[in-house]
C-alpha cells in the first residue's frame, strides 16, 4: 500500500525539460581576396606571377586572370617589397550565417608575412557585418593567408612606446573570432629570391624570416626555378651544391638559378655594362652559419634542402640555426668523381668592370666594389670567385695609436676627392690621426704611396689584409682589359725620312704621381713629358710585346712613342692608368703556414728569403666572396685551402712556401 502511494505521489509531481542556451553571436569572418598589388605603385600595379604561368597565358602578365593568381598552378612571384592585398569581409555567426548585426573594428595579419606601413592597412571598421580592407604585408612566400580577427590591432613600438597612428577606438569587449582567406600561393623561396637586394639596398628583403629552401622527395614534388622561357634553366629543379666549408659553417650555391638581366633590379649602380647583358652572378649563393664545423659535409656534396633564419651579418646574408638534408655525398664515390658537381660552379673572375669602374678614373676605384649599388659584386656574394695576379702587402702598419685595439674606418668624399670621416670630420676628433693613418696605409697614399700596406690591428683581429689587384691594361700583357674606356690607343707611325724620328703623343693627359702601363706590339722608344716632345733624358727602349710600368714625375703629363725600326712599320700601343685597386683577403684558415706579415730583413735568413719570394710574386686566388660593410675595402675573398692559391714567382725567385706555382716549368 505504501509503495502504491509513493508511485501516485511521483506521478502527481511530473517531469519537465529545460533547454540548454544556444550559442549565439560572432564566430568567424568570410574573407574574399580581390587582388594583389605592389605597394605604393602609381598607377596601381598587379603583383606579377611566375614565368611558367605567364607562358601559359600568351606571355604577358596582364593576360593572367585574377581568379588564377595565387593558385598552386599560378603562383605569385616572391616580392622584394611590401604587397597590398584587397579583400571583402563578411561577419559570420555561430550558425554559419551572415551576421549583419556586427559593428566594430577588426584587425588583419598575414601568415607568413609581416605587417608594414601605416596603421590604416591593419584594420577596418565593419558596418552591418560587412567591410572592405587592404592589408600591407612584406616577406610573403609559399602558402599564405590573410587573417581577419576581432582583436586589437598590431602596433609598432619605438623607444619603448607605441608609435602613434590611425588606430580605432577599442570596443568594450572582444570575441577574438578569426577568419581566413583562401590559400594564397606565392613562389617558394630559392637562394636567389632571398639574395636579390631591395631597391638601392644590398640587404635582403627577408631578413629575420625563417624559411626552407629546396624540398626533399618525401616532402613533395621538386622545387622548380622561376626562369624566363629563354633561360637555360627554365623549369629546371633547384640543385643545391656545397662549395666549401669553414670552422663556422658552409657555403651553398644553387646550380640552376636563373640569369638576372642587368637593369632588372631597381637601385643598381652599373658603371660599365656586361657584354652578355646579364649580371655576372646570379645571386645564387648563401652562407650557412652552423656555429661550428658542419660534420658530415664536404665540398661537392648535393643537398635536397636547407632551412634556417635569414639574417644579415656584416651585410652578408646567411642562414642561422640551420638544418639540411643531404642528397648525395660525393666522398662515397670514387675520388675521380669528387669534383664532378664543383666543376659546374666555376669561379667568376673579379675585374675592374665588376669592381665598378666607369670609363674614367674615380676616387673609389682604389676599393673594389665600394658602392652599395654595385650589384655585380652583390650577385656574387658567397659564390666562388677568382682574383688574378694579385700582389701581397709589403708593409704592415698598426694605426691603433691609443691602444684600444681598434681603428676608425673611413669614407670617400667625391666633392673634395679625399677620404675622411663618414660624415662631418671634426679636426679636434682624437680619431683623426688614426683615421689618416688607416687611409694612407690601406689605400697606398701619403708615406705609403707606391707601396701595398695592410693595417696591422685589423689583420691581428680579423686575419684580413689588402692585396693589390691586377692593373688595368692590355690583355696581351696579361692585364685587366675589361673596361674599354680605360684603355687608350696610341699608334706610332714610322718616320717619313730615314735617320729621323717621328714621335706620337698620347691623346690623354695624366696626373703627376699616377702609374701608367704601356704595351706595344712593336719595339718602340717611350718618353714622358709635356705637350711638346720631351728630351732624351726620359727615353726608355721598350721591346715588342713587353709591358712597361712607369710612375709619372713632375711635368710628365703625356706619353710619347716612336718606332725603333721604321722597317717594321707602325706600332700599335695601349696606355692605361694603374688604379691600384685593393680587395681584402683572409688566408689564416686556408693556409695557416703562409707567413704574410714578414720582413725581408729578418735576422733569420730563411724567413727573410721566403718574405722576398712573397713580395716578388703575384698570385691567382680562388675563394668565396664575403661582404663586410665596415671593412675597407668592403669585399673579402676567403680561399678554402692551400690548393685555392697558386703563384707566379718573381724574376729569379721561387714561390713562397707552401704555395705551388700556377704554371709548372
Amino acid at each position: 500500500m505504501k509503495k502504491l502511494m509513493l508511485l501516485s505521489a511521483l506521478a502527481l509531481v511530473g517531469c519537465y525539460t529545460e533547454e540548454s542556451p544556444q550559442p549565439k553571436g560572432l564566430a568567424s569572418f568570410e574573407v574574399t581576396v580581390k587582388g594583389f598589388y605592389v605597394a605604393d605603385s602609381n598607377p596601381r600595379a598587379s603583383l606579377p606571377v611566375v614565368a611558367s604561368c605567364v607562358a601559359q597565358h600568351g606571355g604577358t602578365q596582364a593576360a593572367v586572370p585574377m581568379e588564377l593568381r595565387g593558385t598552386p598552378d599560378c603562383r605569385l612571384a616572391m616580392p622584394r617589397g611590401p604587397v597590398d592585398i584587397d579583400f571583402d569581409i563578411q561577419a559570420v555567426d555561430v550558425k554559419g550565417q551572415p551576421m549583419d548585426a556586427f559593428n566594430g573594428p577588426v584587425s588583419f595579419r598575414t601568415v607568413p608575412g609581416n605587417l608594414t606601413g601605416p596603421y590604416r592597412y591593419r584594420w577596418v571598421q565593419l558596418t552591418n557585418g560587412k567591410g572592405t580592407g587592404t592589408v600591407r604585408s612584406a616577406q610573403l612566400y609559399g602558402e599564405a593567408h590573410v587573417w581577419v580577427e576581432d582583436e586589437p590591432v598590431q602596433v609598432d613600438y619605438a623607444e619603448g612606446e607605441v608609435v602613434a597612428g590611425e588606430l580605432p577606438e577599442e570596443p568594450a569587449t572582444r570575441t577574438f573570432s578569426t577568419g581566413l582567406s583562401r590559400s594564397m600561393h606565392f613562389e617558394e623561396p630559392t637562394i636567389s629570391t632571398v639574395q636579390v637586394p631591395q631597391n638601392s639596398d644590398q640587404l635582403t628583403a627577408y631578413n629575420g624570416t625563417f624559411m626552407r629552401i629546396g624540398r626533399a622527395p618525401e616532402a613533395g614534388s621538386p622545387l622548380i626555378q622561376n626562369c624566363e622561357p629563354d633561360d637555360p634553366n627554365y623549369n629546371q629543379p633547384v640543385t643545391l651544391l656545397v662549395t666549401g666549408t669553414d670552422p663556422g659553417g658552409f657555403f651553398v650555391t644553387d646550380l640552376t638559378a636563373c640569369r638576372v638581366r642587368e637593369g632588372s633590379i631597381p637601385g643598381a649602380n652599373t658603371q660599365t655594362a656586361e657584354p652578355s647583358g646579364f649580371f655576372p652572378g646570379r645571386f645564387n649563393a648563401l652562407y650557412i652559419y652552423n656555429y661550428s664545423f658542419p660534420e658530415g659535409l664536404d665540398p661537392g656534396d648535393l643537398l635536397w634542402s636547407i632551412a634556417g633564419s635569414v639574417q644579415e651579418f656584416t651585410a652578408t646574408t646567411q642562414l642561422t640555426f640551420p638544418s639540411w638534408s643531404i642528397r648525395e655525398k660525393v666522398r662515397l664515390l670514387p675520388q675521380a668523381e669528387w669534383n664532378k658537381y664543383l666543376a659546374l660552379a666555376p669561379p667568376t673572375e673579379i675585374n675592374g668592370r665588376l669592381c665598378g669602374f666607369s670609363g674614367s678614373p674615380y676616387i673609389t676605384d682604389v676599393m673594389c666594389g665600394y658602392s652599395y649599388g654595385n650589384y655585380k659584386m652583390e650577385g656574387l656574394e658567397s659564390s666562388l670567385v677568382k682574383i688574378r695576379r694579385v700582389k701581397f702587402p709589403q708593409v704592415f702598419r698598426s694605426c691603433d695609436a691609443n691602444g684600444n685595439n681598434s681603428v676608425p674606418f673611413f669614407c670617400p668624399d667625391p666633392r673634395t676627392n679625399v677620404f675622411g670621416a663618414c660624415g662631418e670630420d671634426d679636426p679636434n676628433d682624437p680619431d683623426v690621426p688614426e683615421r689618416k693613418c688607416n687611409v694612407d696605409c690601406t689605400l697606398g697614399l701619403g708615406e705609403y704611396r707606391g707601396q701595398i700596406c695592410a693595417e696591422k690591428t685589423t689583420y691581428d683581429n680579423f686575419g684580413q689584409f689588402v692585396v693589390e689587384m691586377n692593373p688595368t691594361g692590355a690583355a696581351e700583357a696579361g692585364l685587366d682589359a675589361t673596361v674599354n674606356g680605360r684603355l687608350h690607343a696610341l699608334n706610332a707611325l714610322p718616320p717619313v725620312s730615314p735617320a729621323t724620328e717621328a714621335w706620337t703623343r698620347s691623346s690623354n693627359a695624366y696626373t703627376t704621381g699616377v702609374t701608367v702601363n704601356i704595351w706595344c706590339d712593336k719595339a718602340v722608344n717611350v718618353r714622358f713629358g709635356g705637350s711638346s716632345v720631351p728630351g732624351v733624358a726620359t727615353n726608355v727602349a721598350l721591346a715588342a710585346a713587353t709591358r712597361l710600368e712607369h710612375t709619372l714625375k713632375d711635368n710628365q703629363l703625356f706619353v710619347w712613342v716612336s718606332v725603333q725600326d721604321a722597317v717594321n712599320g707602325s706600332a700599335s700601343c695601349k696606355v692605361s692608368q694603374h688604379p691600384r685597386t685593393r680587395i681584402n683577403l683572409v688566408t689564416k684558415d686556408a693556409v695557416p703556414d703562409l707567413v704574410v706579415n714578414c720582413s725581408e730583413t729578418d735576422a733569420d735568413a730563411e724567413r727573410a728569403e721566403q718574405c722576398r719570394f712573397l713580395h716578388g710574386a703575384t698570385f691567382d686566388i680562388v675563394g668565396h666572396l664575403r661582404h663586410v660593410s665596415a671593412a675597407r675595402p668592403r669585399w673579402i675573398v676567403l680561399p678554402r685551402d692551400q690548393d685555392d692559391l697558386c703563384c707566379y714567382p718573381g724574376p729569379g725567385m721561387e714561390c713562397p712556401r707552401p704555395i705551388e706555382p700556377c704554371v709548372n716549368p
